[in-house]
């Protein structure tokens, strides 16, 4: 997951990431808002280079999903995989698929809380004090509260 990592610190240094739909543009992709229904969230349509978002949507949860769409659009783009088999219909697809989804995942995460912005807070006396610090960092960094716990969980898992 290094070159995940060091894709999104590249990205968020060369253009900022404080408009994801102009970076986004930067990028070659193209991000629109249709109401997706109930269950989907996010569709990336590689062959168009089209990141769809669900409008009903709350502005930190479509920052997330712009950016996971945005980690397919440039590690995923040229890649098949079915994202509607399970795994009983192919195993290596459904594998590459979670795969997939969890290099997303990071990106976005590592895009949207960049690891030195991240230890300054966490250093911070009011973090430390605190006995929830979780709302405070998910709206310091504009992410939903359950994105703010998995990036802590990223986090970690590169300690061990």
């Amino acid at each position: 997951m290094k070159h995940i990592i060091e894709k999104a610190n590249e990205i968020r240094e060369k253009y900022g990431i404080d408009d994801l739909e102009l970076l986004a543009s930067k990028l070659g992709a193209e991000v629109i808002e249709l109401p997706l229904g109930r269950i989907i969230k996010e569709v990336y349509i590689k062959d168009e280079g089209v990141i769809v978002i669900d409008p009903n949507l709350h502005p930190y949860k479509k920052r997330h999903l712009i950016a996971h769409g945005l980690a397919h659009h440039i590690f995923h783009r040229n890649t098949r995989v079915n994202y509607f088999l399970d795994e009983r219909d192919d195993r290596f697809n459904y594998w590459k698929q979670r795969r997939q989804e969890k290099e997303a995942e990071v990106f976005a995460a590592y895009l949207l809380i960049p690891e030195d912005k991240l230890n300054e807070k966490l250093k911070e006396e009011w973090v430390q004090e605190s006995s929830d610090p979780i709302p405070e960092l998910a709206e310091e960094f504009q992410v939903s509260e359950n994105f703010m716990r998995k990036r802590l969980t990223f986090k970690f898992d590169e300690t061990r």
